[in-house]
């Protein structure tokens, strides 16, 4: 039954994609050519949805693979983009010995070869007046092609080439990351791919099939020095991509990184234009714009200040995602997303370049965009009919607000169209208590966890007190097992005999309200692709100090995922072994384990529940503690990123309470 279904959607899809080939160009029929670009999309999501789940993982592949091939084969027909003209004059000039930074197609020095046998493509030139803005690997390309053969079908051809290589990465990628293999419908299927790549020829396709190939062979492991000199040829085939570099580069592979700048040498035939390489580059990005939208805002309020004002928000938006988001892939997918966002131009098939992490990254918001650019078809309608290429700037609303609404509320709902992995149920609630002479406050703690249906053990941890802090412990009804000294190797101790499905982390000073358990188990139970989160805190002697602390604490959980340990940590066990298990380590374990959980699905935010009784905020000085977690927690996360395993280090506990003990001395003085 899925089978059939599956082959009657791909046959609509095929015909769809048919009938795109047949009224073609998109300007001459631009309301049907709409209506089945946007029915193409639906059908590709329905055929992610409905694919037969009975065929093995090499045979889907396989088949996903073939109809791929069949439809861009079907794009053959249909006629090149004017940019294809820019790639064949570019290329012809140059085994002429033109260097292209120089010479534009109006250049008088060209005169003789536009009159020539390229007459015909010179013609059709989108701004001649402007020499070329691309990086030498395409040039290069269109150089070695140009030798070949002038006709604008073998660089459509070859860029096809490219457009199966990814395919083939993305096999790579899927089977590497164990994504179901459906999932490459989302590329190989994807109407925008077919029509700017297999259709009109992008160059494009160049940089994302270096891009991929780069993605798999640095995140693979085994060959990071050739990963990085890919991602190099990607930078070199459009400078797109090298928002990516900062993402890959950590401390195992930091040295081989530097193959990155091997392409350089690329340059060489060049160098005789000097800053020419990047001034049409430079003028496209500070005078033209089109189909903007963040841009075109800042534009609006910034004026002649929008392009510094944009490449500073766009930096800021980046160093949040270096420090809150450590997976690799995750986080370039998110930084590719934020360029494109920030582009003062951006064209249907600018996109591609995020279309291939949307394999593994199924976002509503991108998905919706990249069907949403049909309004664009509409200009293109304008330009056909009359010669005149002008944006209508009204319907970038209904491009735009749609995309902003769901990228809004992906913050706080799961923003994807699908997931791979679902939990089952939970059934009850394990409460692990790490302990070091807490009598003075285990009792409070305990006392308040007393007659909670959901909770259904509680396990402290404890690191070797002397106080008669297990003796309360056991009186009060918790199961006490030793361990090491060490929050992050007492928790661990604790989790490995808990007996639940979900387990809630809780200092020994902090008091748990009624229903808090009920309402975890709740939100879990609605979600069945939430691996855990943290519930909002507050302390027990409310001061305005005290108040700004608890406030700054639950913004930044709600905004990152990330956790302290006094916001009542929870989380499935079985997502706890897929993301590695309890850190062991005496201090950040509470971050650490944020960031795993982070890695391996959604974490939420619980507003309100936690009474913590802020000892240390009112012992010491507030501004010295405040200061020691504004210095380790950031650096914390940079180590981690960049050492990435060296970062796992005990020191961190020294550090932490000498600082105190220096602050705490000062405050005395």
């Amino acid at each position: 039954m899925q089978l059939r279904r599956f082959i009657l959607l791909a046959v609509f899809w095929l015909a769809a994609m048919g009938a795109m080939v047949i009224i073609a160009p998109v300007g001459k029929h631009a309301v049907l050519f709409s209506v089945m670009f946007c029915l193409g999309h639906v059908l590709m999501v329905l055929m992610v949805w409905w694919f037969p789940a009975e065929l093995t993982s090499k045979t889907a592949l396989t088949v996903i693979f073939t109809l791929g091939i069949l439809a861009r084969l079907i794009f053959l027909p249909y006629p090149v983009g004017s940019d294809v003209f820019r790639y064949v004059w570019e290329g012809y000039v140059q085994n002429l010995g033109f260097n292209p930074y120089l010479f534009s197609p109006l250049h008088p020095a060209l005169a003789e070869v536009a009159r020539g046998d390229l007459h015909a493509i010179w013609r059709q030139i989108n701004h001649p007046e402007i020499s070329a803005a691309y990086p030498p690997v395409v040039l290069l390309v269109f150089r070695s092609l140009a030798w070949l053969n002038s006709d604008p079908f073998l660089f459509k051809a070859v860029m096809i080439g490219f457009d199966i290589g990814v395919m083939i990465v993305l096999i790579l990628m899927i089977q590497q990351r164990q994504v179901l293999p459906s999932r490459l419908l989302f590329y190989a299927a994807n109407p925008l791919v077919l029509l700017y790549i297999s259709g009109e020829g992008h160059l494009d396709i160049i940089q994302v099939f270096f891009l991929c190939l780069a993605l798999y062979l640095i995140l693979r492991q085994k060959s990071p020095a050739i990963g990085f000199s890919m991602l190099g040829l990607a930078i070199l085939s459009k400078y797109f991509a090298v928002v990516a570099l900062p993402f890959l580069v950590n401390g195992e592979n930091r040295r081989k990184s530097l193959a990155v700048l091997i392409p350089l040498i690329l340059y060489i035939p060049y160098l005789d234009a000097g800053a020419g390489i990047f001034q049409s580059l430079a003028e496209f990005g500070t005078y033209y714009h089109y189909n903007d939208s963040m841009t075109a805002l800042i534009r609006y309020v910034f004026g002649s200040l929008s392009g510094l004002v944009s490449i500073c928000l766009l930096a800021i938006c980046l160093v949040w995602l270096y420090l809150f988001v450590h997976d690799q892939l995750r986080s370039v997918y998110l930084a590719l997303g934020c360029l494109l966002v920030f582009l003062p131009t951006l064209h249907p098939w600018y996109l591609i370049l995020i279309v291939p992490l949307l394999v593994f990254f199924a976002s509503r918001a991108w998905l919706y965009l990249q069907t949403a650019v049909v309004v664009t078809f509409f200009v293109s309608a304008v330009e056909f009919n009359t010669g005149v290429f002008q944006e209508i700037s009204w319907l970038k609303l209904i491009e735009y607000l749609p995309f902003y609404g769901l990228l809004l509320g992906g913050l706080f709902r799961d923003g994807f169209l699908l997931r791979d992995k679902s939990y089952p149920t939970p059934n009850c609630i394990s409460a692990v208590i790490p302990t070091l002479n807490e009598s003075e406050s285990l009792v409070q703690c305990l006392e308040s966890l007393k007659d909670r249906t959901a909770l259904n053990e509680i396990i402290v941890a404890d690191g070797g007190s002397i106080d008669g802090t297990r003796k309360i412990a056991a009186t009060l009804g918790a199961r006490v097992v030793e361990s090491p000294k060490g929050r992050g190797l007492q928790i661990k101790k604790g989790v490995e005999s808990i007996s639940c499905d979900v387990v809630v982390i809780l200092h020994a000073d902090c008091v748990v309200p009624k229903g808090v358990f009920n309402r975890i188990l709740a939100k879990l139970e609605s979600d069945p692709y939430i691996v855990g989160g943290a519930v909002g805190m507050q302390f027990e002697k409310k001061t305005p100090k005290t108040m700004v602390i608890a406030f700054l604490n639950n913004l930044r959980t709600f905004l990152t995922g990330i956790s302290f340990g006094d916001q009542a940590q929870f989380f499935r066990t079985e997502s706890l072994a897929a993301a590695g298990g309890i850190p062991s380590m005496m201090l950040m374990e509470d971050v650490e384990l944020s960031v795993r959980l982070k890695e391996v699905g959604r974490l939420v935010f619980l507003r309100k529940g936690i009474v913590a009784s802020g000892r240390r905020w009112l012992s010491s000085g507030f501004k010295g503690n405040l200061m020691t977690v504004f210095h380790l927690f950031p650096r914390y996360l940079i180590e981690r990123r960049f050492f990435r395993r060296n970062t796992l280090k005990q020191n961190y506990y020294d550090i932490y309470y000498s600082d105190r003990k220096g602050l705490t001395r000062a405050s005395r003085d």
